[in-house]
């Protein structure tokens, strides 16, 4: 008798008489929580959904690792993958996937008293994050696997890198770089300040420029043209120092993770007491709860919960009912193209479970 068969006639209370096609429904309901095919996306997902619970017999992990695996591998065995710029078969995504896995379905558990949520849609999305790499650090200073900036991650309880007075201090490397991300983010809410109070009123597009040239008038716009250069110039000086402040911390932080291995006890007490989001059980633990709370806040629309994750919550109110209640998706292209990244590993990795 096959594992599958023995898995489901267990569950059954040892119910023999079922077909094959009898089996594969009830896989499919257990397996997604009464969906009604294996491979849909529940748009709305209701108060009712029941995520996959059973972490005794490891079943739901085995399977849902292996899809994924096997997703990655027929795309990127001969190029390499978004994020770790290597092939499919010079990373041990096994050992990360499983990993990352029994976090995952223990977290989904525990915030169900928030809102169910779909641990295949958490891994689609965690996919297209950070292709479950946990060193990862983006241009906007997010890291690890759920990609948390530091605002966020210290919402949810993580230790961040220089937020210590010891991280600016031996044994830790480039540690004269360990308070560039208070600068950084110092640098940015200036910018975004001046942006709001000191931006002039009188602003130039390039067609409105050469019709003011064509016609000869340009004396009378001179000062305020002289305004708004100054604006402009002020602003990117902002920009400037903030990306330097940026790209120092990056710096910082990928000098103390580089050659260190998660795996390795002694390697993860180092990072646990540097940058708790280049491990897996807060970051994931983090990622389900902000997914919960994003699911509640949008009456269980998973698409408008993904941006909510990728762009924040507000980026996706809607003022008009019937719609309020459920949200929007906004016009921003990154978040968009963001979404339907994760909609396809979605079904690319359900379906292979199915």
């Amino acid at each position: 008798m096959t594992t599958n068969r023995r898995f489901f006639l267990k569950s059954l209370g040892g119910v023999v008489a079922l077909s094959w096609m009898d089996l594969r429904q009830l896989a499919a309901q257990e397996l997604h929580g009464n969906a009604a095919t294996d491979d849909a996306v529940r748009i709305i997902i209701p108060r009712s959904y029941v995520p996959p619970a059973d972490l005794s017999e490891n079943y739901f992990r085995k399977r849902l690792t292996r899809a994924i695996l096997d997703f990655l591998e027929a795309h990127y065995r001969d190029k390499p993958m978004p994020v770790w710029h290597r092939r499919f078969g010079e990373v041990d995504l096994e050992k990360r996937v499983y990993n990352i896995t029994y976090w995952l379905l223990r977290s989904v558990q525990e915030q169900r008293r928030i809102y169910p949520v779909d641990p295949i849609w958490v891994m689609a999305q965690m996919m297209k994050e950070s292709y479950f790499y946990e060193f990862a650090v983006s241009s906007s200073l997010a890291v690890g696997i759920c990609q948390f900036i530091q605002p966020t991650a210290e919402a949810y309880n993580m230790l961040c890198a220089g937020r210590r007075p010891d991280h600016g201090q031996p044994p830790y490397r480039q540690y004269h770089l360990a308070g560039k991300v208070a600068e950084y983010y110092q640098l940015r809410d200036e910018q975004r300040s001046y942006r709001r109070n000191d931006r002039p009123a009188k602003r130039f597009t390039l067609e409105e420029t050469l019709q003011i040239i064509r016609s000869g008038n340009a004396d009378q716009y001179r000062e305020a043209a002289g305004n708004y250069l100054d604006y402009l110039e002020t602003y990117e000086s902002f920009h400037e120092k903030r990306r330097q402040a940026r790209d120092d911390f990056k710096l910082y932080l990928q000098a103390n993770v580089e050659g260190r291995n998660i795996f390795d006890n002694r390697d993860l007490e180092f990072i646990l007491n540097f940058d708790e989001r280049f491990t897996y059980k807060k970051p994931v633990d983090g990622m389900v709860r902000m997914m919960a709370e994003a699911l509640r806040a949008r009456h269980g629309n998973i698409l408008a919960a993904a941006i909510a994750y990728n762009a924040g919550l507000g980026s996706t109110a809607e003022a008009d009912d019937p719609y309020s209640d459920y949200g929007k998706i906004p016009a921003i292209e990154q978040s968009t193209t963001y979404l339907s990244h994760v909609i396809v590993n979605h079904y690319e990795i359900s379906r292979r479970m199915g």
